[in-house]
């Protein structure tokens, strides 16, 4: 498990995630999800995901998913 900090602008991108794939009628279940999403683009980590809503993600952002 890695620990990977956070912040205001953090919480604030995770909201835009959400907001942006809402307009184009995409809706994340768990709103952790773009939370985690952000993480992983702020840091360039790679994500393994067992979770379709990464996949919604990824294909909206450059969230790099195994």
């Amino acid at each position: 498990m890695i620990n990977l900090p956070m912040s205001a602008p953090t919480f604030i991108k995770s909201a835009e995630i959400y907001r942006s794939l809402r307009k184009k009628g995409i809706t994340i279940r768990k709103t952790i999800d773009c939370l985690i999403a952000v993480l992983c683009l702020e840091h360039e980590v790679r994500l393994f995901r067992n979770d379709h809503d990464f996949l919604f993600i990824a294909e909206h952002f450059p969230l790099r998913i195994v």
